[in-house]
């Protein structure tokens, strides 16, 4: 398992993902600042707890989800959406670079067969992004989505209003 997590780190820095995580500074000198230390095994290890009790979000009551894996192609794409709206200093589904989803997905390699995206513009840690995409019906169905098995997260400082943005990418891969 160490080995594959070794791996996956070195593909990570190739792809010019950064760290595990990929927490960036903010690209025009910015105050904020993402989280130190977010490692991929501390984003999973919060991802999978989620996922392993059953939950509503909001009407729905879904039930307790498989775990997820850390994807490098997610953490690149997820790395690159979050820069772009960091410079945008704006939150929006639908990018300049790479209009869609799956665009931003391809552009990184990943061959999606299933994906979904969050995403979250101020909260200072993981723990606050999370609480705010639980209590939104669509995100948390997103995370708590049995489907999805790969995972991807960035947060990207930025020295507008927002301070910082935080994008996760949930995927299946066209392999499956």
């Amino acid at each position: 398992m160490a080995r594959r997590w070794g791996w996956l780190l070195a593909l990570q820095l190739l792809l010019g993902a950064g760290c595990a995580a990929a927490v960036a500074a903010a690209p025009d000198g910015g105050s904020g600042a993402c989280p130190d230390g977010l490692e991929a095994e501390e984003v999973l290890r919060k991802l999978n707890a989620l996922r392993a009790s059953a939950r509503s979000c909001g009407t729905l009551a879904l039930p307790a989800a498989a775990t997820l894996r850390w994807d490098a192609r997610l953490v690149a794409s997820s790395q690159r959406y979050a820069q772009e709206l960091a410079r945008r200093d704006s939150l929006s589904h639908e990018g300049q670079q790479s209009r869609s989803l799956r665009e931003r997905l391809s552009g990184a390699g990943y061959r999606m067969r299933l994906a979904g995206e969050n995403l979250a513009a101020g909260p200072e840690t993981l723990d606050e992004a999370l609480a705010q995409w639980l209590s939104s019906p669509d995100h948390c169905d997103n995370l708590m989505a049995a489907d999805f098995e790969d995972v991807g997260l960035a947060c990207v400082a930025a020295g507008g209003r927002y301070e910082r943005f935080w994008v996760l990418h949930l995927g299946r891969s066209a392999a499956h």
